[in-house]
């Protein structure tokens, strides 16, 4: 199995685990993946999503070889990677992802899919579409034009930059710089917090900030209330 699927408590965690692709995404783990996250999503009892890789390295991109042989025209693999990316996107529940090193090309569009990215110190989000005579194709240019603009997103494209923890977090690609050993802890306590507020406001929360209908979200969640029996002045 190239992915790996645990709960603990309130935490999920998918773990990419190919060592011969480095971790890449091909079809089977992208599958893998997106079946890993709905079980995620269907137990009560999970408040977040870690989505994290072995061997030091988080994912080294699209496993294009294995999606070439199984499509020649590139649609099953932009299909496919932007459903996987769109679907972690809408999950009811957060997602993080973990960096225990590099995010290469498609992995990290797969990294921008979550709600937060932590990453060592050591770790790289790497932009290097272009040098393949390529773009993204899982939803990740605007995604990444949604968190540092036009100019950056073309600059970072544009010139296949290798982005560090600090310029990612600089830029608002990383939310918070972790030592690898430490990152586990630290998604333990996130879970921790999240499951403080409820499940549903917090699924509503997302919806409101993914289509900006804050309105709709407000009436979905009225019905599921939980007042104090005294509330504050």
């Amino acid at each position: 199995m190239s992915a790996r699927f645990e709960i603990d408590g309130a935490l999920a965690v998918i773990t990419l685990d190919d060592a011969g692709t480095r971790n890449a995404l091909g079809p089977d783990t992208a599958e893998a993946v997106l079946g890993f996250a709905r079980d995620a999503a269907a137990d009560p009892a999970v408040r977040l999503l870690a989505l994290t890789g072995a061997d030091g390295v988080f994912c080294s991109g699209a496993a294009i070889r294995a999606w070439e042989e199984l499509d020649p025209s590139g649609e099953t693999l932009t299909d496919r990677g932007t459903a996987l990316c769109d679907a972690l996107a809408a999950l009811p529940i957060p997602v993080l992802a973990l960096l225990p090193g590099h995010a290469v090309g498609g992995g990290a569009e797969l990294a921008l899919a979550a709600d937060w990215r932590v990453a060592d110190p050591a770790a790289e989000l790497r932009f290097v579409h272009a040098g393949f005579g390529l773009m993204p194709g899982f939803g990740g240019l605007a995604r990444l034009e949604r968190l540092v603009g036009p100019a950056q997103a073309l600059r970072l494209l544009g010139t296949r930059a290798r982005v560090g923890a600090e310029e990612a977090q600089a830029l608002g690609l990383v939310d918070a710089i972790v030592p690898v050993d430490a990152q586990r802890a630290w998604a333990e306590a996130r879970a921790a917090e999240l499951a403080e507020s409820d499940r549903t406001a917090i699924a509503e929360i997302k919806a409101a900030l993914r289509d900006g209908d804050e309105r709709a979200a407000f009436l979905r969640v009225w019905p599921h209330r939980q007042l104090p029996d005294r509330l504050g002045s």
